[in-house]
Formats: structure tokens, C-alpha cells, sequence
């Protein structure tokens, strides 16, 4: 494995988060869902030797919000390790300003010259079932629901799979957190209010008044905390947090069965004392099974250098996952 360079000055922390992806086929098909995945490179391939790329525009029915355009580059098969190296592009929709290198001055860019875009790097190994994706996490440009949706729109496009789905591989599962917990004690939730329309009504419904208030207000993050009972103390039936313990499971249950959601928080983090009287922390955004690399600000890496950077510890994890 190629490392990363290791010089002290001027180095970015950059994190890449392991996902399972599953692809359902319709009901008159006989392929899998690896199979399906690896027809959706192979079509992207032939896309981009033709000069060509999928487009597609996440927000294209909602006119009011600012327009989510992407397409993924041409994915690059690693056939002896049975994986693909892939790039997702957002393109910028906002009028952006420059800063020449000179100057404090700011000039305006000009998208008759192209357009600023955010690529995200990720990776696909599909030698397991269902196979695994290694994301970057990049906070400006396009996330996994992104990728999601995209590989869902293709797959539906090409009538090869009728859904898509991922799961987040956490380091305490939460199916672990659903079993154990008995009360809650606190919770701490953090994200941007225009996140809160993106989430389902049954959950949505919580946390409405705090995007009501977004929308007067109009900040960039909302943070939810409530405390209920001190750490430590012994809880009695009578004094179980009810409604906090159906609000937790409900956001539990969402995340297990719609991931996307997960992406909507920029932190979610509840303290609960389980069936044996003992406390426990469960923590959505850092619990995340994680690759951290650190790469030079202000170099430009190839998708390659990535995919070498974390080769040896996606290696790891799948070898582990058998």
C-alpha cells in the first residue's frame, strides 16, 4: 500500500465510512444484486468511451431549492480484486466568486468556461454478499445518500432493479442498541433544518417545530438536547422516559430501515441505561466503522492514490467480514 505523505504541515484529515449496498432485482429476474451492480458499471463504462455520462438532477422536482446535478465518472474494475473504483461529481448550481492569488479582490466565475464541481471518491468490492462500498465522507459535495439515489435511478432507468439500499456498518449495531435499551437518560441531536423535509412524516413529526423555527430564524444547525434523568440513578417503572424511549426507537428503526436518513444528522448521540441498570452511549455519526488517511491540502490525487491509501484496510475489513 502506497501511504500517504507524511509531512507535518498542511495535512487534511480525510475519513472513509464502509457501507453494504443492495440492489433488488424485479421479481422476473434471475440475477442478484452484485450482478446487477457490476451491469451498472458496465453501462457507465460504455458511457463515458462514447463521450458520455448519466446525469441526473436529485432536486428536480422541487424547484424551490437549489438543484443537486450529478454523474459518476467512469468506474475503474479491479478484477483480480473484484472491485470497482468509482467518483461521483456534484455540480455547483450557486454563483460562486474567485479570489485571484494576488489580490483580496473577489472576481465572479464565469460558468461560460465550465462549472465548479465536488467529486466524492468511493470504492465497490463485490467478492461478498451483499458487497461493500468504501465512501469518502466530504461534507460539501455529494454524500451516500447521493450515491444511493443515483444507483437506484440508473438501475430503475436501465429496468435492471426495482430498489437500492445501504447500511451504515456501525461499531455497536443497532439492532444491539434496539435490544438493550431499557430508558433514556439524554439525548443530543444536531442538523440542518432543511434535512428535517427530507425524512419520513412518522419521524419527521418530532422534530417539525424545530424547522419551523429554522425557517424563521433561518440558521445553518439546529441542536435538539433534552436530559431526563441522571446517569447513574436507579429507574423505576413509574419513572421510564415513555415518550423519549418511543421517539429514540422510532429514529432507530428509521435508520435500520431507510439508512438514508442517517445522513440527514450531523449528530446524534442518546445516553440510555439498559436492562441491567448500567449506563450506555450510543453515538450514530461516530460509531461509523471508519478509514482515516491524511492527505496534503493543496495536492490533487488521482482516484487511484485513494483507492491506495485505504486498499490495505478495506482489505482487512472484508477479510473479516468472511
Amino acid at each position: 500500500m502506497q501511504k500517504p505523505p507524511n509531512s507535518k504541515d498542511n495535512l487534511l484529515e480525510v475519513k472513509f465510512y464502509l457501507h453494504n449496498i443492495k440492489l433488488t432485482p424485479y421479481s422476473s429476474s434471475t440475477t442478484n444484486s452484485n450482478d446487477i451492480l457490476f451491469d451498472l458499471m458496465t453501462f457507465l463504462n460504455k458511457e463515458h468511451a462514447e463521450g458520455k455520462a448519466y446525469f441526473i438532477d436529485k432536486n428536480k422536482n422541487q424547484p424551490e431549492v437549489e438543484r443537486r446535478e450529478m454523474f459518476m465518472r467512469n468506474p475503474v474494475r479491479i478484477a483480480k480484486a473484484k472491485r470497482f473504483k468509482c467518483s461521483i461529481a456534484l455540480v455547483r448550481d450557486k454563483h460562486l466568486m474567485l479570489k485571484p492569488n494576488d489580490t483580496f479582490e473577489l472576481v465572479p466565475f464565469s460558468k461560460t468556461t465550465g462549472s465548479i464541481v465536488d467529486v466524492t471518491h468511493f470504492f465497490i468490492d463485490f467478492s461478498v454478499t451483499p458487497a461493500v462500498m468504501c465512501v469518502e465522507f466530504n461534507n460539501t459535495g455529494p454524500r451516500l445518500s447521493d450515491i444511493e439515489y443515483y444507483l437506484r435511478n440508473l438501475a430503475f432507468g436501465l429496468k435492471k432493479a426495482k430498489a437500492c439500499q445501504t447500511t451504515t456498518h456501525l461499531n455497536v449495531p443497532i439492532d444491539s442498541t434496539l435490544a438493550h435499551l431499557y430508558n433514556v437518560l439524554k439525548f443530543e441531536i444536531k442538523l440542518k433544518p432543511q434535512n428535517i423535509t427530507q425524512m419520513d412524516d412518522d419521524v419527521k413529526g418530532y422534530i417539525t417545530e424545530f424547522a419551523n423555527l429554522g425557517n424563521r430564524l433561518k440558521p445553518k444547525f439546529v441542536r435538539i438536547e433534552a436530559m431526563f434523568q441522571t446517569p447513574g440513578s436507579k429507574i423505576k417503572s413509574q419513572y421510564l422516559n415513555k415518550e423519549a424511549n418511543t421517539m429514540i426507537r422510532a429514529f432507530l428503526n428509521k435508520f435500520k430501515t431507510k439508512p438514508f436518513h442517517i445522513d440527514q444528522f450531523e449528530e446524534f448521540e442518546i445516553k440510555f441505561v439498559n436492562q441491567d441498570g448500567e449506563d450506555e452511549i450510543f453515538n450514530l455519526i461516530k460509531g461509523k466503522r471508519e478509514i482515516v488517511i491524511k492527505i496534503e491540502r493543496d495536492k490533487h490525487y488521482t482516484q487511484t492514490q485513494y483507492y491506495e491509501f485505504v486498499e490495505a484496510e478495506f482489505d482487512s475489513f472484508i477479510q473479516n467480514l468472511n
